[in-house]
């Protein structure tokens, strides 16, 4: 089953860059060296642990993965129902279901276990890279940026060697992604500070995705007045 996306706009995969870099940054900062977005980690922490067989250890990240899976599943769905009533456009219901996620882990009292937190983090941010995959008809993912980064350096590398001009175009796409990304992974490490918002932090990534909610909104509405008219 594929999932069908929309090109977006490149700030608004800018923006959701940011949140994907700043969420990173929240679980390892605000929840003891745990990522929640990439499983890449997880996945190496876990193989770690049960070579040494620190099994106790290896199973704190399954439920990670697990939240992670589940939120891959959950876009597939949506977007493979997208004909269903209310269902038309899952960017909208993703968008909403992430700001309810972070609102809600920064209402989460300070004492309460971190996989609470990193959990619904992940759940989030697999939510959130399976439904946005593409700037314009560039593809990208806003969550991770290793394939970013390798996609970034192959088109600059097309362009300056002349063999695709037409790649100056993705390299800065990616160019701006991955920097928005980075530009995130700084804001979260300082939000998510102890003396800052600590555990608190995801409340400024709800504000971001409310504004690309908002973006997203009033483009839809002044496309379908430009249709009318």
């Amino acid at each position: 089953m594929k999932v069908r996306t929309r090109p977006e706009h490149p700030a608004t995969g800018a923006a959701l860059a940011v949140v994907g870099g700043y969420l990173d940054a929240y679980t390892y900062v605000a929840h003891h060296g745990v990522f929640a977005n990439a499983q890449t980690g997880n996945v190496v922490f876990v193989a770690i642990d049960v070579a040494h067989g620190q099994w106790a250890q290896a199973a704190r990240y399954l439920p990670i993965i697990g939240a992670f899976v589940l939120g891959l599943v959950a876009a597939e769905w949506l977007a493979a129902h997208r004909g269903l009533p209310g269902l038309s456009d899952p960017t909208r219901i993703v968008l909403g279901l992430e700001i309810v996620v972070m609102l809600a882990v920064a209402a989460l009292p300070t004492t309460a276990p971190s996989p609470w937190s990193t959990i619904a983090v992940a759940f989030a941010a697999a939510l959130q890279v399976t439904t946005f995959r593409l700037v314009r008809e560039t593809s990208y993912s806003t969550t991770m940026t290793t394939g970013n980064l390798r996609t970034l350096v192959t088109a600059a590398y097309e362009w300056l060697s002349g063999y695709d001009p037409r790649q100056r175009v993705v390299a800065a796409r990616l160019s701006l992604i991955v920097l928005a990304f980075a530009t995130g992974a700084a804001l979260g490490a300082l939000a998510s500070a102890p003396e800052a918002l600590g555990t608190r932090a995801t409340v400024l990534a709800a504000g971001i995705l409310a504004g690309v909610l908002v973006a997203i909104e009033t483009h839809s509405y002044r496309s379908a007045e430009l249709v009318r008219a």
